[in-house]
């Protein structure tokens, strides 16, 4: 992984996340994903562990902490 991406993959990793918003609150709630435009690539509620996974895919990817409820939907960006 690079230390950044560029602004168009950036919106298309918005965009697949806006997309699937669903099926992350239902299924990763209050854990960490890894994830680019394509999918989710790692997972879990240490932070550590999701981007040393994540890292092992050589893609290109950004972190996103699922919230616990619905009502609560923040997206941060994080630069690892």
């Amino acid at each position: 992984m690079t230390n950044s991406i560029s602004q168009e993959q950036a919106q298309e990793m918005l965009r697949w996340l806006n997309k699937n918003r669903d099926t992350v609150l239902d299924l990763y709630k209050n854990q960490y994903i890894a994830y680019n435009e394509k999918r989710v690539m790692a997972h879990g509620e240490n932070l550590q562990n999701v981007l040393e996974q994540a890292n092992t895919t050589n893609q290109e990817f950004v972190i996103y902490l699922v919230p616990r409820c619905r009502y609560s939907l923040q997206i941060l960006p994080l630069q690892v």
